[in-house]
């Protein structure tokens, strides 16, 4: 009879992680607390729990001291030939506010590693977006000694720390002025180019680049690509404007730019930072699209549930998340990433938001 290859679930997972690390050696008499592992796999303590339970019931573990699990002895080490070891994944973005597409790639990479015999862990925080991240740095790969790395979200300094070092990583996003890392990356040169011409063709002159001041190399990208188009002609006016990534810092920075000149249409750069301009500008009685346009350069499922349809761009998040996989499972096997990037070329959404000059009632 023929079977259905079933989906794994999350906690499945995890399970399959820690008998894993078991059979590895990873963890010799006691597994780490269960804050410490929830912090590693980036999962609640339900989802762990539950896989410790399993585990437990199967005879891999059993309940000691506190929240302590001891690892059964008679399990054996793994017996197959697979390199194994630890890949860490360090973004400047909290997991829990990465939306979607990220936990998509996320749980593609977990499991395809866990396939492969290596544990995915992921370091997340704004810690990451300082200025001099070199020591933590140096605590991490010294602590983990991983045997790959995944920057997402990294800023220039952390790129730069691991060009200077040789060590096997892959971005995934744009890289900086002067760093030369495997990419994987949505083409935002090509989007700010796309989207200027669709503003251009709608007759708008005042455009306004939303972009967060993290210092990610995408937003740069985006912001030349709109500059490459609408530099040499005379009457359009392109703004940026920056903000720090919190709601109260873009709202007053939104509020006081529709006061300086009102723009016609906003390229906003971050799904999240959507929904805030969308508040601010109901707040305002501005109408979209007939006051201003909107449009979103990324693409999260929930952006689908606004009305009026959101104009907006979107990479598939399975393609983003095979390529991610194979390229990062080849690294911890002790392959090499070409030193090229690796673009994908985001689709354009129409949707309703972004209007025509002529149907704008306030110019």
């Amino acid at each position: 009879m023929q079977t259905i290859p079933k989906r794994l679930t999350l906690v499945h997972q995890v399970e399959g992680i820690l008998r894993d690390g078991i059979r590895s050696g990873q963890w010799s008499q006691y597994l780490p607390g269960e804050h410490e592992l929830c912090r590693r796999l980036q999962v609640s303590r339900t989802t762990l729990r539950a896989a410790l339970a399993t585990l437990t019931r199967e005879r891999w573990l059993r309940s000691a001291r506190g929240y302590s699990r001891q690892i059964v002895k008679n399990r054996g080490l793994r017996q197959d030939s697979r390199r194994t070891g630890r890949v860490v994944l360090i973004t400047g973005a909290p997991v829990d506010l990465m939306g979607g597409m990220p936990m998509i790639l996320l749980d593609d990479l977990r499991q395809q590693l866990a396939n492969a015999g290596f544990e995915l862990e992921v370091h997340a925080g704004r810690a990451w977006l300082a200025q001099r991240p070199e020591s933590a740095l140096e605590r991490l790969t010294r602590s983990r000694s991983p045997v790959a790395s995944v920057l997402f979200s990294a800023t220039a300094s952390i790129q730069r720390w691991f060009m200077a070092r040789g060590l096997p990583c892959v971005v995934v996003g744009s890289c900086h002025a002067g760093v030369t890392l495997p990419t994987i990356e949505a083409d935002f040169f090509a989007l700010g180019q796309h989207a200027a011409r669709q503003f251009l063709s709608r007759g708008h002159r005042r455009i306004a680049l939303i972009l967060p001041a993290l210092g990610m190399a995408g937003e740069a990208k985006m912001a030349s690509g709109v500059l490459a188009v609408t530099g040499g002609i005379k009457d359009v006016d392109v703004r940026i404007m920056e903000h720090d990534g919190t709601a109260p810092v873009l709202r007053r920075r939104l509020e006081h730019l529709l006061q300086a000149g009102r723009p016609t249409t906003l390229l906003v750069a971050g799904a999240p930072y959507v929904m805030t301009v969308l508040s601010v500008l109901n707040r305002a009685g501005i109408r979209v699209p007939e006051g201003i346009s909107v449009v979103s350069r990324d693409h999260e499922p929930y952006l689908d549930y606004i009305v009026p349809p959101l104009t907006q761009y979107a990479v598939q998040p399975a393609r983003l998340a095979r390529r991610l996989s194979r390229t990062v499972v080849a690294l911890a096997q002790g392959g090499s990433a070409p030193i090229r990037s690796q673009l994908l070329v985001p689709q354009f959404i129409p949707g309703e938001t972004l209007g025509y000059m002529s149907d704008k009632s306030t110019r």
